[in-house]
C-alpha cells in the first residue's frame, strides 16, 4: 500500500535519525582512547605514607673549585627511599669524569663502624653509574634506615675538600603479590608497578635496565619526580 505524505515524512525522519545516531556512535568510538592505553610517563612514584625522614645531600666539593665534578645520588629528595631487596642496585650521577679515588660507604645507626666501606672504580665519564651491593657481599636488614654515600677523595686528611654525596635507604619486607605482578608485567610496565608501591630504588633499577624498551620514559619520569635535573637532562639526551 503506498505511503501518504505524512507517513513518508515520518519514514524519512526515522532514517535520518538512525543515520545521525550511527555517525555519532562512530565518532564517539574513534575519539575515545582505548581503556587499556596507559598514560604517558606511567612510572608515577608514590612515596611511602609513613616514610622515614632523610633524603639526599648533594656532592660538590667546597675546596677544589667549580671545575671539580659533582656527584648526585639517584635517591628521593626529602625522605628515605625504600627497597624490597637485601642487595639493591644503587645509582649515582657524575657530572664529568672522576679522577680521584672513589669510595662507597654504607652505615647503620648506633654502629660505630660502617657495614661497608670500599673503593669503587672511579667514573670514567659523565653519566649514571650503578653500584651492585651483591658484588660486595653485604645485605640490608628490614626496618633499618641506612645512610649511603659516594665520595671522590682528593684529600684524605681534610674531608671538607672531598666531594661527598649521601642519601638514606630502608629495606622493607617483600610483597609476594607485588612481586608476582611485576614478574607478569611487560618490561616497560615493571618500573611503574614498583614506583607506585613506593619502592624507589627498585623502580630506578628496573627503569634503568629497561630504558631501551620504553625509550627512557620510566627513568625520565622518576628523575623528574625526584627533582634530579642534571641526571634528567643527561638521560633525555641519550634517548634522542
Amino acid at each position: 500500500m503506498p505511503l501518504n505524505r505524512t507517513g513518508f515524512g515520518f519514514a524519512l525522519l526515522a532514517v535520518g535519525l538512525a543515520t545521525v545516531l550511527s555517525v555519532s556512535r562512530a565518532i564517539a568510538q574513534t575519539s575515545e582512547p582505548p581503556a587499556a592505553t596507559p598514560p604517558a610517563g606511567g612510572a608515577l612514584y608514590k612515596p611511602p605514607l609513613r616514610g622515614a625522614p632523610g633524603g639526599r645531600v648533594g656532592g660538590a666539593s667546597r675546596g677544589i673549585g667549580s671545575a671539580a665534578p659533582t656527584i648526585e645520588l639517584i635517591a628521593p629528595r626529602d625522605h628515605t627511599g625504600q627497597t624490597a631487596s637485601a642487595t639493591p642496585v644503587l645509582y649515582f650521577f657524575a657530572s664529568q669524569p672522576v679522577t680521584a679515588p672513589t669510595q662507597l660507604t654504607i652505615s647503620a645507626p648506633l654502629q660505630p663502624a660502617p657495614i661497608l666501606e670500599t673503593k669503587l672504580a672511579s667514573p670514567p665519564a659523565r653519566g649514571l653509574h650503578a653500584v651492585r651491593l651483591a658484588d660486595y657481599h653485604v645485605q640490608l636488614q628490614p626496618g633499618i634506615v641506612y645512610s649511603w654515600s659516594i665520595s671522590a677523595i682528593t684529600d684524605p686528611k681534610d674531608w671538607s675538600r672531598n666531594t661527598v654525596a649521601s642519601a638514606t635507604i630502608s629495606r622493607v619486607v617483600p610483597d609476594a603479590q607485588l612481586d608476582s605482578a611485576v614478574r607478569a608485567a611487560q618490561p616497560a610496565g615493571r618500573a611503574a608497578l614498583l614506583a607506585g608501591a613506593g619502592l624507589w630504588y627498585d623502580a630506578i633499577a628496573v627503569a634503568s635496565e629497561t630504558a631501551n624498551v620504553d625509550r627512557h620514559a620510566a627513568l625520565d619520569e622518576l628523575l623528574t619526580e625526584g627533582g634530579l635535573a642534571e641526571p634528567l637532562s643527561y638521560d633525555r639526551a641519550l634517548a634522542r
